[in-house]
């Protein structure tokens, strides 16, 4: 028990330092951030196997938005979340093509997924090369629910997200944009010279 807390603090601690340093306090105005983080939002549910994260910033290098931010989000699609994120979008797809809903072949990929991933000879490239041949029968409908999906959630995050950075800077700073120095960058120039006065104090005070 004592790892897996040692080990949610961790991941916790870095989702924290991300959330407030590399958006909230980012040097960008907060429709580049939001912007930033609905492209994440919703390249990650598009059936991209391989190439989300670099439409993820050729996307918002297209549209101007923070290129970081989109990136952490992009990782939810990963070996472990992926039939869970594409099995209710491709229901979703056939629901709205009239299609019915092949089940059985899902629980043959997922099976055939998890055995490929329990081989250590298993690459990065036989992974990608799976997902892409195993999805080709189930395109049309798995890319309609994809984007539907995709989109509201990109719109929702857009807003949401846009909502609370600016209430957050508005709140803690009365502006959009932050100031020249975090208080967090702050505390660190300041560590930085107490260290230098007093490595200085040690090196003038005279030898015993």
């Amino acid at each position: 028990m004592k790892f897996v807390s040692d080990q949610f603090r961790f991941y916790w601690h870095r989702v924290r330092d991300f959330c407030i340093y590399k958006v909230l306090h980012a040097d960008d105005p907060p429709h580049r951030l939001a912007l930033g983080i609905a492209i994440g939002m919703f390249v990650t549910f598009l059936p991209l196997i391989g190439f989300q994260m670099l439409i993820s910033v050729f996307l918002a290098w297209i549209l101007r938005a923070n290129k970081l931010v989109g990136i952490p989000l992009v990782w939810i699609s990963n070996p472990f979340t992926i039939v869970p994120i594409y099995y209710p979008c491709y229901w979703l797809g056939c629901k709205i093509l009239g299609m019915p809903v092949v089940t059985e072949e899902w629980e043959n990929l997922r099976g055939n997924w998890e055995a490929l991933l329990e081989n250590p000879t298993t690459t990065n490239g036989d992974k990608v090369r799976f997902w892409w041949d195993s999805l080709l029968d189930f395109m049309g409908p798995l890319w309609l629910g994809c984007f539907v999906v995709a989109l509201v959630l990109g719109i929702l995050s857009y807003y949401l997200s846009l909502l609370a950075i600016r209430g957050y800077r508005i709140r803690r700073w009365g502006q959009l944009m932050p100031p020249e120095l975090t208080e967090r960058e702050l505390r660190e120039e300041g560590a930085a010279k107490e260290s230098s006065l007093l490595a200085s104090h040690t090196d003038k005070s005279p030898a015993a």
